[in-house]
């Protein structure tokens, strides 16, 4: 007899004994009825209880874990008891997870590191005890194997007895009997495996016992209780109730389950449940189960997770325990209010409380192709109900133990639907009716309280020492077929759809203007502006611009600028009086877009040279270097603070190392320091060494610093080495220095060496050559060799082209202002090209061929003879 149902038959032989209502052989509805009101009531009384369910994410370590069955297709962490590493500088490791305190039919997948491993079958010596599986592609190919062992294992593994380090720490005693284990074996390579990945794993769990395929119980077929052997894996959780009803044991150890007879379980009740999970549903069986039954979970919230799984409800009474599967069934029996007994009590409630109803039904399910992780099903609702309601009453159901979402929407649908048929009642019946059984759907046609359809949740039949013997007790509970009906799924709205919609190519109205633009130096200098209308379409989100020069394609400048904006100014580049080529682009989310048409604009003359912009523009710059580099000597915030605020890195880490030196007499003093600093964050990092020499005497000082730091993904330079020096006197001081740096512009990388002197010295150390010199801002020096000049503005004194520096039929081109004076040789032919820039206000340029006579010609005398090629400018 089942525990429930031998607590119900003795309060009902008390109840006889003394005399009171005379109930014999009553029967209730135990687990699964009124789904959702019980979950409530859980929620409401805070039951903290563990429950079981298919997945186990978190793995396990240590002696204090339960143990547990795993059943049907089943995602787990499992439990990490072993690690042993061996061979050669220990690159070779054994681990252990236990899947199972029970046998299991097989591996199914891995996962490492959240990837799904590709496993080949190597060997499987018996495929009922042991199988091995290795990786065959991806970075652990021949890098890692999997040893599954079922539980049906009588013997050790030999490898963990023969690489154990040290010897002895696994033996031939250590068998594992009826547990379900796996050995990952591991050889550590650089490259590839050089951490340990985290392990998820799926398997299929035990092979079960099914009793309709026991020949010897009623069924057809070779099943045996006990013969683990005979048995088959299977997901249908009715099976799985049956067998943990009669107990999970393995060597005599009944360590799960309840032990229950085999005669308290009627095969005929269980045959048809199981069958019923077995129909066929869009290509799947009806009810599946993924479960680990756990021996630190209560005997009625394992079977209340496998009643879930599949809409069950249990049935406990003096013929056995049994379970009832949630269907639409058929009217066993009509009564009216004329089949009532007189003047026995009828109660009937027709709503329940607000506070057990719901009109809307969600949760997750374990998703077993996104790594066993919980997926959302189809809410189950009813707009009428949300109505009648007048707000939405949500309920969160998880079906942790359902791996189907055509299931979990089927079993959401079951329990939302059951929810809103309401009505309850208690009647007493002639004995005429006494073979009503419990779960029976009976129809009750009343006149006052209407007709409606019920399922008999108890059952007892009065003693015939009662006031009414054989009456039929009945309690009952509204049902209708349309509970178990197909999943409804919520119809998505399907907007009408708008017009086909019209996206911008290009910008409208664009036109690029050139104008003149004044430098921080006060100098006029040439630039673009560009205009463009207004940008309406929203999947713009920025435009790039592309400029070159006319004669230089390759060198291509590029910007880009928000859709926000309808107005740009272009000054990067740009040369007086030199053609350049415009281009644009929208950038647009979801769609590619072509390049504009190139547009055509020649620069102003910004009234200055370009090359004193740029050669202004670049002294501005390498003297802000200087100045910073000099400020770095007075800086007292430590090299690490310097780092943090020129890098701008936030959130960071960083690290500080620092060394000093010092030596002091009376007014003289000298220190050494050393710093290195290094920082990092998310997305940039950056190091930076320095090293300062300080040495005075009285007011007399000098300082010496060296510094070089580098920056990953930081806008500005990329990295500096500089080297500055200073001397003071009194209140005056001197500096000097030099530094080289590799910096980045429209994204290309460029190199800097910039010295700061008054004079500036390069020479070979021969002592027949002269240096080069630069100083008070002339460059002189001797022995110069050009093969290409463009000189402007340059006044020529004396200009010597000797015959061994012109190629035989080069030509070589000079310009130059006319002569103030001054001569120079014309040995005929060593000049063969020559190009006069005339002073006057015509601007003429007059382009010759020289044919040179006589030895000596000066600006203001003597004889030269030209052959007159051409006249440019119409002059």
């Amino acid at each position: 007899m089942p525990f429930i149902s031998a607590i119900v038959g003795a309060i009902g032989a008390i109840g006889t004994a003394i005399g009171g209502l005379g109930i014999i052989g009553k029967a209730v509805l135990a687990i699964g009825l009124n789904f959702v009101v019980g979950k409530i009531a859980q929620r409401f009384a805070k039951k903290d209880t563990k429950t079981a369910s298919g997945v186990q994410f978190d793995r396990e370590y240590g002696e204090n874990v339960s143990r547990k069955a795993a059943c049907g297709l089943v995602g787990i962490a499992g439990h990490d008891c072993y690690v042993n590493t061996y061979g050669s500088s220990n690159k070779e490791l054994q681990q252990i997870y236990i899947l199972s305190d029970y046998p299991c039919d097989g591996l199914s997948r891995v996962w490492a590191g959240g990837s799904l491993l590709s496993l080949e079958l190597v060997t499987a010596e018996s495929d009922a005890v042991k199988q091995v599986y290795s990786v065959y592609d991806s970075d652990y190919a021949g890098l890692i194997k999997f040893t599954f062992y079922t539980g049906t294992q009588t013997a050790a593994d030999a490898a963990l007895i023969a690489n154990s380090n040290p010897s002895g720490r696994w033996t031939s005693a250590h068998v594992g009997l009826g547990m379900c284990y796996l050995i990952v074996s591991m050889t550590y390579d650089q490259d590839k495996n050089s951490t340990f990945p985290d392990f998820f794993f799926e398997i299929r769990g035990a092979r079960l016992y099914d009793v309709r395929k026991d020949s010897t119980a009623g069924g057809s077929g070779s099943h045996r209780w006990g013969d683990y052997s005979t048995h088959e894996f299977s997901q249908n959780p009715i099976v799985m109730d049956y067998n943990y009803r009669r107990g999970f044991a393995w060597n005599d150890d009944l360590f799960l389950g309840m032990g229950m007879e085999p005669d308290d379980l009627p095969v005929a009740q269980y045959a048809t449940a199981m069958n019923i999970c077995d129909e066929t549903v869009s290509g799947e069986a009806r009810y599946r189960c993924s479960i680990l039954l756990d021996a630190d979970v209560e005997h009625g919230d394992n079977i209340d997770a496998l009643m879930t799984s599949c809409g069950g409800i249990v049935v406990d009474g003096v013929d056995g325990s049994w379970p009832i599967i949630g269907t639409d069934q058929p009217i066993v029996a009509t009564f009216t209010d004329d089949d009532l007994v007189t003047g026995e009590a009828v109660t009937f409630q027709r709503r329940r409380s607000m506070a057990e109803l719901v009109n809307s039904v969600g949760g997750t399910y374990p998703e077993p192709d996104n790594l066993w992780s919980p997926a959302g099903y189809d809410t189950q609702t009813s707009a009428s109900y949300v109505g009648l309601d007048r707000r939405t009453r949500d309920f969160q159901v998880n079906f942790d133990m359902v791996s189907s979402k055509r299931q979990a929407n089927q079993l959401a649908s079951i329990y939302f639907n059951e929810n809103r048929f309401e009505a309850t009642a208690s009647v007493v019946l002639r004995p005429y009716f006494q073979d009503i059984k419990i779960g029976d759907w009976v129809e009750w046609q009343s006149a006052r309280y209407g007709t409606r359809t019920y399922a008999v949740t108890s059952r007892s039949i009065r003693a015939l020492t009662s006031d009414g013997p054989r009456n039929v007790s009945l309690s009952l509970q509204e049902r209708d077929g349309s509970i178990y009906a197909g999943a409804g799924v919520i119809a998505p709205v399907v907007p009408v759809p708008n017009g086909q919609p019209i996206y911008l190519s290009e910008l409208q109205d664009w036109a690029v203007i050139p104008v003149l633009s004044v430098a921080s130096n006060g100098l006029t200098i040439p630039a673009f502006r560009m205009s463009w209308a207004p940008i309406v379409d929203a999947t713009v989100t920025a435009i790039d611009f592309q400029w070159w020069l006319a004669d230089a394609p390759e060198n291509v400048f590029s910007k880009r600028v928000t859709s926000r904006e309808n107005i740009g100014f272009i000054q990067e580049g740009i040369m007086s009086l030199q053609d350049f080529v415009f281009r644009h682009k929208l950038v647009a989310a979801g769609r590619l877009t072509n390049w504009s048409d190139e547009v055509e604009v020649t620069a102003l003359d910004g009234g200055n040279s370009d090359i004193e912009v740029y050669l202004g523009n670049l002294q501005d710059e390498v003297l802000d270097v200087f100045k910073g580099l000099s400020a770095g000597l007075d800086d007292t915030r430590t090299l690490l603070e310097r780092v943090l605020t020129d890098t701008q890195l936030a959130n960071a880490v960083s690290e500080i190392s620092r060394r000093r030196l010092v030596a002091e007499i009376g007014t003289s003093r000298a220190e050494f320091r050393e710093e290195i600093s290094v920082v990092a964050s998310d997305t940039a990092a950056a190091v930076e060494a320095a090293e300062t020499l300080t040495a005075s005497v009285d007011d007399i000082s000098v300082q010496g610093r060296v510094k070089f730091s580098v920056a990953a993904n930081q806008a500005g330079v990329d990295a500096r080495f500089s080297v500055l020096i200073r001397a003071t006197t009194g209140e005056t001081y001197k500096e000097s220095g030099f530094f080289l740096e590799l910096y980045t512009v429209s994204g290309v990388q460029r190199s800097r060496f910039a010295v700061l002197a008054d004079q500036f010295v390069v020479t070979d150390g021969g002592a027949y050559t002269l240096p080069l010199v630069y100083e008070a801002g002339v460059l002189t020096l001797q022995g110069v060799r050009v093969k290409w000049a463009d000189i402007e503005n340059a006044v020529i004194n004396n200009l010597i082209v000797g015959t061994s520096n012109i190629a035989a039929g080069a030509i070589h081109k000079v310009e130059y202002a006319p002569f103030t004076g001054g001569s120079f040789d014309n040995e005929t032919p060593l000049l063969r090209e020559i190009t006069i820039s005339h002073g006057d206000e015509s601007g003429v340029r007059v382009e010759f061929y020289a044919a040179c006579t006589g030895s000596t010609t000066t600006a203001s005398g003597g004889s030269v003879k030209f052959d007159l090629i051409s006249v440019t400018d119409g002059t």
